[in-house]
């Protein structure tokens, strides 16, 4: 098992980073988050309510 795991480590690591990128994508680009991201594209417009230091 070992071996298997040592001589495919690259395959591994590939698969499950793709995975994973996929996995988000869906996630924050699916339908029902959508007002929420929309919400989101005004934040550099707005003022800050604070004085940076």
């Amino acid at each position: 098992m070992m071996v298997f795991l040592n001589d495919h480590a690259g395959l591994i690591g590939l698969l499950f980073f793709v995975v994973t990128f996929l996995s988000i994508c869906f996630w924050a680009l699916r339908p029902s988050a959508k007002h929420k991201i929309e919400s989101y594209k005004f934040i550099p417009l707005e003022e800050a309510d604070h004085e940076l230091k």
